[in-house]
């Protein structure tokens, strides 16, 4: 045993040191995002008409951009903050979104229009954050806001019970067919011949 340890210590050196850095990386491994609210509840919470905000409410709100950088640099409103999609989970965006809630301010998420922000909002209200809105329309490119046509009128209608309700499918009934007796039929083999 210890001549086999001697003759293979580089190899066991290299694993021993594998196992430890296995282990420090599972330790030290990143927070992953946990969820505050169901999908129910935050659902409920984006259909509600307060959390969908028309231009004339904006007063007293933070802006907060999530169109990529570069059309954000091409023109956006005076107060807004830009945080594109892809770094709404970044450390620095979650401490912003805390330091509003702790502070009793309510966010606006806007995008290009009203739908591409819809779900960036649902999911950080699941991670607890119930000072977002979305803002009714969008910013688009003639760097203007832009209300939707009908959004006065319109409200946005969601039946999770339909959605959850468990639909039966009734297959077609068939007529239930005896089994039939197979008889195998034998032949008898001929002694050759062929082709």
């Amino acid at each position: 045993m210890n001549r086999f340890i001697k003759s293979n210590k580089p190899w066991l050196s290299l694993l021993g040191l594998a196992v430890i850095i296995v282990l420090l990386a599972f330790i030290f491994r990143p927070k992953a995002a946990e969820y505050q609210t169901g999908v129910d509840q935050a659902i409920k919470m984006m259909l509600e008409p307060q959390n969908q905000v028309a231009l004339s409410d904006l007063a007293g709100k933070q802006l907060i951009d999530i169109r990529p950088a570069d059309l954000f640099a091409q023109g956006h409103p005076e107060n807004a903050i830009n945080i594109p999609v892809r770094n709404l989970l970044d450390e620095e965006s979650l401490e912003l979104f805390d330091g509003l809630l702790k502070n009793g301010m309510a966010a606006v998420l806007y995008g290009s229009d009203e739908l591409q922000a819809t779900a960036p909002c649902l999911l950080l209200q699941q991670m607890g954050y119930t000072n977002l809105k979305t803002l009714k329309g969008g910013f688009v490119a003639t760097n203007e806001f832009k209300e939707p046509a009908l959004a006065t009128a319109e409200v946005m209608l969601l039946d999770t019970a339909t959605m959850k309700a468990k639909q039966e499918i009734k297959a077609p009934v068939r007529e239930k067919k005896k089994p039939q007796v197979v008889v195998p039929v034998r032949k008898e083999v001929s002694s050759g011949g062929g082709c």
